[in-house]
């Protein structure tokens, strides 16, 4: 459902905004949230313009766009077991086209769109270099990509065991552990520094127009924090009531009316991580350890 129709213009950013925090307002991973904000001040999505969520997973930021713009959506992955969960959100909506696809080999032609997101996806693929120009090849010139990536530079508080390892020369646990891997599960190929992704987004031939590090404070296994609440909503025998309420698609859903033992304790958690996480409202150095890494790039 697209809300914002027929807005004049003068109220349009204020209604923007608006709508921006309610959808935002069951986002739990606050880092995540961060990287929303950042991707759509990057993108300044006008009425009408074509867009490519390259790597699109459930389909969130896609979900985002449709709410948010008038604007056409197509969202793309590589894996067909999170695209069915990203149809599970995304089908009805006539501004959205899911399908599945290689960002090293997309069917697109040259210059077919006006902005890309491609947010946490280039750390999972083996040929970095030849995914970047391809989304070089298949943007307009003058058009914008934003990009987000696991900083290789991240705080010792989010992710201790592998911060420990690393530093004495064991590596890290395994990606494909989703409790242990950390800070680098989901089979992440790499982590980069600022100065790494900068430097690939110009080898594909982009100009850097901007680069932030993401959120540096947390608290101790943050991440797994965040994995352990997910779980007890999804996995354990809590109420359906409790899962909308923790689930950050379903923001059109009203509050529980019933606050039951479980949705005390995780609305607790999460109000704990939002105090922590205000301390992240601020520019860092790239310098700086932190979650993420963020690029604005403009093709020539």
């Amino acid at each position: 459902m697209q809300l914002l129709l027929q807005i004049p213009t003068k109220a349009m950013n204020k209604e923007t905004d608006r709508v921006r925090q309610k959808i935002l307002s069951k986002t739990g991973d606050l880092n995540f949230k961060r990287r929303v904000i950042t991707m759509l001040d990057y993108l300044d999505i006008q009425p009408g313009e074509n867009i490519l969520d390259m790597g699109c997973g459930e389909g969130f930021y896609s979900m985002v766009f449709d709410n948010l713009y008038d604007c056409k959506i197509t969202a793309v992955d590589y894996d067909p077991e999170i695209l069915s969960l990203a149809h599970k959100w995304l089908d009805g909506r006539k501004n959205v086209s899911l399908e599945q696809g290689d960002i090293t080999k997309l069917r697109f032609p040259d210059n077919y769109f006006d902005k890309i997101v491609c947010t946490e996806v280039l750390e999972h693929i083996d040929d970095d270099v030849t995914a970047i120009k391809e989304l070089y090849r298949v943007l307009k010139p003058g058009g914008i990509i934003a990009i987000t990536v696991p900083n290789k530079n991240y705080p010792l508080l989010w992710d201790p065991l592998n911060k420990i390892r690393e530093g004495l020369g064991l590596g890290h646990f395994s990606p494909m552990s989703g409790f242990w891997g950390g800070i680098w599960a989901k089979d992440h190929k790499r982590l980069y520094l600022p100065s790494e992704l900068k430097s690939l987004a110009e080898g594909a031939g982009f100009l850097v127009e901007d680069l932030k590090a993401l959120t540096h404070f947390g608290v101790p296994f943050n991440h797994l924090i965040l994995w352990l609440g997910k779980t007890l909503y999804t996995k354990m025998p809590v109420s359906e009531d409790v899962k909308k309420s923790m689930e950050k698609f379903e923001w059109e859903e009203g509050e529980t009316k019933r606050q039951t033992f479980s949705s005390f304790i995780l609305n607790k958690g999460f109000s704990f991580l939002k105090a922590v996480d205000n301390l992240n409202n601020r520019e860092f150095p790239l310098t700086k350890s932190t979650m993420a890494v963020a690029l604005k790039g403009v093709k020539k």
